[in-house]
């Protein structure tokens, strides 16, 4: 897997300093979960990210803890991880007086309906969010009827010199999604997404900065993240685009990478993101979808997001007056935006997952802890020892254990315990 932040990390070295940003404790646990030592890795974050006092020691740590947690818990508590400081900023009372007379809109429905009309659909996630990568699963499977056949994702690791040997080569290969596949693949849902795409005919493609594209050390962020866009939209267009005049291609990325036009810096200037260049160097208008600015896990929009999700059971994108209403950072900037509905449960784990149509599997009785936690992970028969689990559940001893889905198929068992 390639490292959680590392992307991130390496434009946050460009303006603070390498040795900064990379901490010991950032390293040592991404390099655990290169092993697929979640618990390992987790046990590390979460040491490295808070102080004694519950504030935040390791920015780049908690980042990482934020990111990995989710993907042994499958999501993050409502309000997030992230400690408060004061009191949250008072909402926009224009956005909320909007997203009081907003009307739901299947959210599938009205992307499969625009995305008739264009070769480029563009789906951003938040990265310590799987449930994202479960909708973009249900999305490539309504795509995939209008012709779309290339899944690009951001987190797929690109190599300079790409062939069958490479990370991308080999899942290209037999369709196994192994922990060097790439950054957040790691994750079971993440993995579920694309060996279901793949199932389908998607063929993955990979287009983020390669290192030969990397800007030089003296950089400022934001000419970080000018060269990193710009490069990412000049290698879809050369490696997808170009190659086959005719693709159709679902682009998976994380935030602003899906905005079409600039956005403002944290220096005050404006940075125009990869979806933007992209439609500037093909033409081609691509319908961009964000899913990252009404949840439940900030503080920030708990009010936006408890109106936008008052009447909300599946999947929508919010209409006001018969026109896609998007609101915060990204309105005026990607054509729909999604809001998710409430959270529920069944089997002990969160509703969404039935999206990717696994099977509930018992934990094996011998499995349980007598004491304490154990991540217990199951694994198709025959996988090689570097492949994401099917599905992986943190059980608690002395509590119902939660079950296990998978897809059809015989499984193994695994466990890890905590250090």
């Amino acid at each position: 897997m390639k490292r959680l932040l590392v992307l991130s990390l390496a434009l946050l070295a460009s303006s603070i300093g390498a040795q900064e940003a990379f901490s010991d404790a950032a390293t040592a646990g991404n390099e655990a979960l290169d092993r697929g030592e979640y618990l390992r890795a987790l046990t590390i974050f979460k040491a490295a990210a808070l102080k004694s006092d519950g504030t935040i020691a390791d920015e780049g740590a908690f980042q990482a803890w934020e990111q990995a947690l989710p993907m042994v818990a499958g999501e993050l508590p409502v309000g997030g991880l992230r400690p408060r400081s004061g009191e949250a900023p008072s909402p926009d009372p224009e956005m909320l007086a909007q997203l009081r007379s907003a009307i739901p809109h299947d959210a599938v429905a009205e992307i499969v309906a625009r995305a008739r009309s264009t070769r480029i659909v563009v789906l951003n996630e938040a990265h310590l969010s799987p449930r994202d990568r479960a909708f973009g699963l249900g999305l490539a499977r309504a795509l995939k009827p209008l012709g779309y056949t290339i899944l690009a994702a951001e987190a797929f690791n690109n190599d300079v010199d790409p062939g069958p040997k490479t990370p991308l080569g080999k899942l290209a290969r037999d369709g196994i999604v192994r922990q060097s596949t790439g950054s957040y693949t790691g994750d079971p849902v993440f993995a579920a997404f694309v060996r279901e795409a793949m199932a389908l005919g998607y063929a993955p493609a990979a287009y983020d900065w390669r290192f030969d594209q990397f800007p030089k050390a003296t950089a400022s962020r934001e000419e970080s993240i000018a060269v990193r866009e710009e490069a990412q939209a000049q290698n879809i267009r050369t490696a997808l685009l170009r190659s086959d005049p005719k693709a159709k291609v679902l682009i998976y990325v994380g935030y602003s990478h899906v905005a079409e036009e600039p956005m403002e810096s944290r220096t005050g200037g404006k940075s125009l993101w990869m979806a933007g260049r992209l439609k500037r160097l093909t033409g081609i208008d691509p319908l961009t979808i964000d899913q990252t600015t009404l949840v439940d896990t900030a503080p920030s929009v708990a009010a936006a997001y408890s109106i936008a999700s008052a009447h909300v059971t599946r999947p929508s994108a919010l209409f006001a007056a018969g026109i896609p209403l998007v609101v915060g950072q990204y309105a005026g900037r990607v054509d729909l935006q999604i809001v998710h509905p409430h959270r529920t449960y069944h089997y002990g784990r969160p509703g969404w997952l039935s999206a990717l149509g696994g099977r509930p599997l018992a934990i094996p009785a011998t499995l349980l802890p007598t004491q304490g936690q154990r991540l217990v992970q199951a694994f198709a028969v025959g996988a090689p020892k570097d492949a994401v689990p099917l599905d992986q559940v943190l059980v608690e001893a002395g509590k119902t254990a939660p079950m296990l889905l998978v897809p059809p198929g015989k499984v193994r068992f695994a466990v890890q315990d905590p250090n």
